[in-house]
């Protein structure tokens, strides 16, 4: 005999009904009957009566059941014990990160993850869009956070989505569309447009947004600082398209944040990796952990 299903028998036993065990094993009904059939067929015996009030154990049954309950309830403390042995272990976690990614999402999050989890030591290597993708596809173990149009997830790597946010126009409060509720598209064709380096994500999203609007930004100036960017916004040397950040107003008192007057012009945060399923049981911890205490704001 299994002892899978030496373990769905002792299940039973306990529930004293096919139907519950079945659901506290995630089985069909089906499969454990076939179960208990094989052990009787196997045994020669019949060690379940059947009724239509339920079942009981015959002699049989019970002496099955009084030898393995104790081998079985020992495995699960000893595989218990063992889990937790291992996920207490030190560990330090590795993920690729696009710049920026927290100031958007709150570096205090990252903080509160290493209180709640001392044993798991973060190591964020924040690297252009591109190179995020490459450190993924690199290994089945990795992941990663990327800030990409929504549209655009799953082209390449699986995802989960963490939070989509409306882009902003930044501009110099001088410039006339500082002066505008909203801004339309259009109206930033004859704008010097600053823009993020070639590794990211961002270039082709600018593009995508200008092409039904009939012109294709010329960048004035590309890097892959944002705070170097959003200085040169402050001094009028052109414009700048990004999420909301609370900090800019604070750092540069002149730029003005406008909204656009159209709602699909976004960008979402989220997590990508070739498969969750061969991702370490720290990294579930840190992507659980992130989409449970992200603000939706």
């Amino acid at each position: 005999m299994e002892f899978k299903h030496i373990e769905y028998f002792i299940e039973t036993c306990n529930h004293k009904s096919i139907s519950q065990a079945a659901e506290s094993l995630y089985i069909s009904q089906q499969a454990l009957s076939r179960c208990i059939a094989n052990i009787e067929a196997e045994l020669g015996c019949t060690i379940f009566h059947r009724t239509v009030k339920g079942i009981s154990l015959t002699e049989e049954g019970k002496y099955l059941y009084e030898r393995f309950n104790p081998l079985v309830m020992e495995f699960r403390n000893t595989l218990s014990q063992t889990i937790s042995y291992f996920e207490h272990k030190p560990k330090k976690l590795s993920f690729a990160c696009a710049p920026f990614i927290f100031r958007v999402l709150g570096p205090e999050l990252l903080l509160s993850f290493q209180e709640t989890h001392p044993e798991i030591t973060l190591d964020m290597l924040e690297v252009s869009d591109a190179d995020c993708d490459s450190y993924v596809l690199s290994d089945t173990s990795h992941f990663g956070l990327l800030a990409i149009p929504e549209n655009r997830h799953g082209e390449r790597l699986d995802y989960i989505l963490v939070k989509t946010l409306p882009l902003y126009l930044y501009v110099h409060k001088d410039n006339p569309l500082a002066r505008l509720k909203t801004v339309n598209f259009a109206e930033l064709k004859n704008e010097n447009f600053l823009m993020l380096d070639k590794k990211s994500y961002y270039r082709k999203l600018i593009y995508s947004y200008s092409k039904p609007y009939g012109f294709k930004p010329t960048p004035t100036f590309e890097s892959s600082d944002v705070d170097h960017i959003c200085s040169l916004v402050n001094t009028g040397k052109g414009i700048f398209l990004a999420t909301s950040n609370p900090a800019t107003p604070v750092l540069f008192k002149n730029v003005v944040l406008v909204p656009f007057d159209d709602d699909t012009l976004t960008y979402s945060i989220a997590f990508v990796f070739q498969d969750y399923e061969k991702l370490d049981m720290s990294a579930k911890k840190f992507i659980e952990y992130i989409l449970e205490n992200v603000i939706d704001n």
